[in-house]
């Protein structure tokens, strides 16, 4: 006879004597369907009301450069619709964050979302109450060819680097959105994702997103406790690293796990940067992970203020992003006044005076 199985709120009262949630959803979620439904009923309420999203971009598109921001709208857990399958997330703003960071919001966010989605094939994200979009272009992209012409110098290699970096924000590898769930923070997959702007809103499947998170979470510990050879995703950027002072953990085990989420899409999307873009771009994420970790917790958020209401109504939204600058996504090869750029969009191997185009 089998042996009596342990109530439900027993099992609750283990898990939260449990610091390690990895292990309670990659490894006890996955013994029996049982365990798998108490583990969703301890996510589901305690974990997930200690989750944040936070939404990505910069304010390209409504501030005139040549100096921009990025844009942080923080989202905490308002709810579980559909007898608990979608977890509801609704805007905040920060209380404290960064002097150069700009207001945004939901609205604002969608074409860098609806992008991404179209970059990596995944089914195109619901958008509920969308205000009508502007018809221009990107206000950045009006402005590009004077300003690329106007600077010179250190002022030159500042913009261009600085609008490559603004402008990465939406493709397949660089997803617009960070998911902090306890001190784990990352950019995989937010399923279902439905956007509602009027709401200020957005909702997703919660278990096949905390699965994706896990996914990278798991993998990375359970490299940590590995000493045999390590898969390299993406070998160009290992070389690449060499030319540049990071640490030699710099590429550490978290790093590893979402170049594997990220390898088709890179594989296939080489030709469109050079390595040490993607070098620069994978940095950048770090570095905005580490700050969303410190700076997104309840007790630094607040209610949105009627003076950003304000600005979220009057913010302009282009109905899509600017196609592909190449003479953002390469490094400038020159001297502090010369950018060249390929003029083939096929991955250069060797600089010559007739492949590339001054700017």
């Amino acid at each position: 006879m089998a042996a009596p199985t342990l109530p439900v709120d027993v099992w609750l009262l283990v898990f939260a004597q449990l610091d390690d949630i990895n292990l309670l959803w990659s490894t006890v979620r996955n013994v029996s369907r049982f365990l798998r439904a108490c583990v969703d009923e301890f996510f589901s309420h305690g974990v997930i009301q200690q989750t944040f999203v936070d939404l990505h971009y910069s304010d390209f598109h409504f501030r005139s450069g040549p100096v921009n921001n990025y844009i942080h709208v923080p989202m905490v857990f308002a709810g579980l619709l559909e007898g608990g399958a979608r977890a509801v997330f609704q805007q905040r703003a920060y209380c404290q964050f960064d002097s150069s960071m700009r207001q945004g919001s939901v609205r604002g966010w969608v074409p860098f979302i609806e992008r991404c989605h179209k970059e990596l094939q995944l089914p195109a994200p619901r958008v509920l109450n969308k205000s009508k979009a502007s018809e221009a272009p990107p206000l950045w992209e009006l402005e590009h060819s004077r300003w690329r012409n106007a600077l010179a110098g250190d002022a030159k290699r500042a913009y261009l680097l600085t609008m490559g970096n603004m402008t990465s924000i939406g493709r397949g590898d660089r997803p617009p959105y960070y998911l902090k769930i306890a001190d784990h923070v990352n950019d995989s997959e937010l399923v279902d994702l439905v956007v509602d702007c009027e709401r200020h809103e957005i909702s997703f499947d919660w278990r096949r997103t905390f699965s994706m998170f896990f996914l990278e979470v798991e993998f990375a510990a359970r490299a940590s406790q590995s000493s045999g050879t390590k898969t390299v995703y993406d070998k160009d950027l290992i070389a690449t690293l060499k030319r540049y002072p990071y640490e030699n953990d710099w590429y550490d085990d978290r790093v590893r796990a979402r170049s594997k989420r990220l390898a088709a899409w890179t594989a296939k999307n080489k030709h469109r940067s050079s390595p040490d873009f993607r070098l620069w771009t994978l940095n950048r994420v770090g570095l905005e992970k580490d700050r969303v970790r410190r700076f997104l917790t309840h007790k630094n958020l607040q209610p949105v203020p009627e003076e950003q209401e304000v600005v979220m109504a009057q913010e302009l939204v282009p109905e899509r992003l600017a196609d592909d600058h190449p003479n953002l996504l390469f490094w400038p090869w020159g001297d502090d006044d010369v950018f060249f750029v390929p003029t083939s969009m096929k991955r250069a191997k060797l600089c010559n005076a007739n492949c590339c185009v001054v700017l």
